[in-house]
């Protein structure tokens, strides 16, 4: 479990390191491009969920960027109206043949219904190129 654990933090190392827009550095940043899903009556409370744009933001490497953790011990599905019809993919840290977590690559996203869904106990980022 040890070397489990080491291996998903490296993993979510490589991902911070992949995109400046997990190290967003002014408030104003953080204003204008993080956007918190999974609000409202119909929140999940077991699962954070927000979408980051990087439209012009140096050193984003991703159109959009979006994360989920899911601390309780089952699956859970995360909508998002705004978002269907974008091609959402796993990050590829996720999909890696060395990833850590290999639940995370059973994290899928539907573009027809802007859903995604994240497996129990994972963080899992979702990117657009």
């Amino acid at each position: 479990e040890i070397g489990w654990t080491r291996d998903v933090f490296r993993d979510l190392m490589k991902i911070r390191q992949s995109s400046t827009l997990l190290r967003l550095k002014t408030a104003d940043d953080i204003k204008a491009r993080l956007k918190f899903l999974n609000t409202g009556s119909a929140q999940e409370p077991t699962v954070l969920a927000a979408v980051l744009d990087g439209a012009g933001y140096p050193g984003a490497n991703f159109q959009k960027l979006a994360y989920f953790v899911n601390v309780d011990k089952v699956a859970h599905t995360v909508g998002a109206n705004a978002l269907k019809g974008q091609a959402f993919a796993l990050h590829p840290v996720h999909v890696a043949a060395g990833a850590g977590d290999k639940r995370a690559a059973q994290a899928v996203f539907d573009s027809a219904t802007g859903t995604f869904s994240v497996p129990p106990r994972t963080a899992v980022v979702f990117v657009v190129n």
